[in-house]
């Protein structure tokens, strides 16, 4: 474990009490799929290859895939969590535009501006635009069309580079 989620889940008190009384709950079903899958994880990697032009700050973050996070996914700090492939997470194209969309949100997060809502909404537009750009737009369609994006509201059309 790193030492920045150690201290992350230290600090959690309660909640961190609750989340590991969850993943013992859940130790018997991993306990029964044994290790993950080496294939889906190389297929999540060929994957990730594929998009790289639409997602050139992916390459600074380790991705990993977790079984819970289904279409969703996660970062904290140098590390990327997105769905298990098969697994409430449709296929590996799926968990590698979440990965692309994930280091997009910490690259619009890094510029220091706006709400959840308004970094979402960026990193959206942004990586829309670079899949445009790369040739990419068919497949980024497909993960979006995925997502149940209502709460955002309307995604500007953006290019690809910070505002």
């Amino acid at each position: 474990m790193s030492a920045d989620a150690l201290a992350l889940a230290a600090s959690a008190g309660a909640v961190a009490e609750v989340l590991r009384t969850a993943a013992e709950l859940e130790l018997p079903a991993f306990a029964t799929l044994g290790a993950l899958p080496a294939p889906a994880l190389d297929e999540v990697a060929e994957a990730i290859a594929a998009i790289a032009p639409a997602a050139p700050s992916l390459p600074r973050f380790e991705v990993w895939v977790a079984r819970p996070l289904g279409l969703r996914g996660r970062t904290h700090a140098r590390s990327i969590v997105v769905g298990l492939p098969g697994l409430g997470c449709p296929d590996a194209e799926h968990a590698a535009w979440q990965a692309a969309h994930e280091a997009t949100v910490a690259e619009a997060a890094a510029e220091g501006r706006g709400s959840f809502l308004d970094l979402e909404r960026r990193a959206l537009a942004r990586l829309r635009s670079r899949a445009r750009g790369a040739g990419l737009a068919e497949a980024h369609g497909r993960w979006l069309a995925r997502l149940d994006l209502r709460e955002l509201g309307a995604i500007a059309h953006g290019d690809d580079s910070p505002e």
